[in-house]
């Protein structure tokens, strides 16, 4: 096996594990990320898209937001999670929706479908990114599965917001940032900041970006 991909296996297989750490030792209530209900991104997602678009939730984990949308009758999600725990728990919570529901247990860097999407969603995934060439092969799945004209929601911590999250480094975005990065190839729709309550009562700085492909 050649010596690169030998790294990029051990890479990869080093992430699946650490993320599937947190999921078998922390209450996922308890997670720093956890909503009990989806805000900004339910709100966004309900006013640009309808019951019958396809939807990707990358690094859905154990998120809320599949379990609101389907309560609104929405038929076709897809949830792109590199924890296994987190797929399981989601098939369990999800057991009678699995219809509406097809699971990925990939890392968003070796991505690959047949399927492209009305509209990416991505909460706190993106900046988990640190290296220009990672941040690359993430736009070029983006741009590759979601449809002309497509959605890319997007959120991510801002510049005032922490500097690491379940022990790992991240990179904070504001609109400039996230706009020269992704070039002309998307349109910057709208923009809103959100103060996350954390579960040990602190909080954390996000923001949102809503981008659309041209």
């Amino acid at each position: 096996m050649p010596k690169s991909r030998y790294i990029i296996i051990k890479q990869m297989t080093s992430t699946h594990t650490h993320w599937d750490t947190i999921y078998t030792t922390k209450n996922h209530n308890k997670v720093s990320w956890h909503q009990a209900q989806s805000t900004i991104s339910l709100d966004w997602i309900l006013d640009i898209t309808n019951k019958n678009d396809a939807i990707l939730d990358v690094g859905s984990g154990v998120s809320a937001l599949a379990d609101n949308l389907l309560e609104k009758n929405y038929q076709h999600l897809s949830l792109l999670e590199i924890s296994q725990i987190a797929i399981q728990t989601m098939k369990k919570r999800l057991e009678n929706h699995l219809d509406h529901v097809h699971f990925y247990h990939e890392n968003i860097l070796t991505f690959q479908t047949n399927t492209q999407f009305d509209l990416w969603h991505d909460r706190a995934v993106f900046h988990f990114l640190t290296n220009e060439k990672d941040q690359q092969t993430y736009i070029q799945k983006l741009k590759q599965y979601l449809k002309p004209n497509g959605y890319f929601l997007l959120s991510t911590f801002a510049p005032t917001g922490p500097k690491q999250c379940s022990e790992l480094n991240i990179v904070q975005y504001d609109s400039d940032k996230i706009t020269l990065l992704l070039d002309t190839d998307f349109k910057l729709i709208k923009t809103t900041s959100e103060i996350h309550p954390h579960p040990d009562g602190s909080t954390q700085d996000f923001n949102y970006f809503l981008l659309q492909k041209t």
